[in-house]
């Protein structure tokens, strides 16, 4: 919460043109930069609920952020390839561990994961890398994506607005809703191991010759 209302102190002073650094910020949170990217939609919602920006612009711009940051990183993964991997400040955010554990859930669920990978801070980054580096198609990576930024930006952004003027209510809704996120993306990963393990039985063995 700290953050966010030091988020809220530098950006209310540029009032309109606080749309423009909310933008910028979530560019940066693309390439790295440690902050949440729920708290710079929160941010941009509050600052509609304080007619500091509308709305409707807020929603607009942090989409536009999201989807280009996420653009961006899928396509230096499919420009530059796997040599990232021992770039700064890739090789922070794309460990051997974590490098592994993206390759080997690409392996078992393709490109779903990257509609997932919106739900999933912490391999978000890294997802989008390795799908620029696995080729994915760019429609098929900026379709997903744009469909799980369409369900979690405006969310996250109307949370903002509708209790900005209230942060300790803001602040328990968010878990609330943080929780409620994290259960469904839990229930959809086990459905997609039901059906994966299903159709693993069902393949006919192949005969010893």
């Amino acid at each position: 919460m700290q953050t966010m209302i030091g988020l809220l102190d530098f950006l209310m002073p540029y009032g309109t043109h606080s749309l423009i650094l909310i933008f910028a910020i979530l560019l940066a949170c693309g390439f790295g930069l440690p902050m949440p990217e729920d708290i710079i939609l929160l941010s941009a919602g509050i600052l509609a609920s304080h007619g500091v920006v509308s709305l409707h612009q807020a929603q607009l711009v942090c989409f536009a952020g999201v989807i280009i940051g996420d653009g961006i990183i899928y396509t230096l993964g499919l420009k530059l390839g796997p040599q990232l991997k021992s770039r700064a400040p890739f090789k922070k955010i794309l460990t051997p561990e974590r490098d592994a554990k993206v390759t080997e859930v690409f392996r078992k669920y393709g490109t779903k994961v990257i509609f997932m990978a919106r739900f999933m801070p912490g391999l978000r980054m890294p997802i989008f890398l390795t799908s620029g580096m696995f080729h994915v198609k760019w429609w098929v990576f900026m379709g997903l994506d744009g469909f799980a930024a369409l369900i979690s930006v405006p969310v996250w952004v109307y949370i903002g607005f509708f209790f900005g003027a209230n942060l300790e209510q803001l602040e328990k809704t968010t878990r609330r809703f943080q929780i409620g996120i994290y259960g469904i993306l839990a229930t959809v990963i086990l459905v997609f191991i039901s059906l994966y393990l299903i159709r693993r039985r069902r393949r006919p063995s192949t005969p010893s010759s």
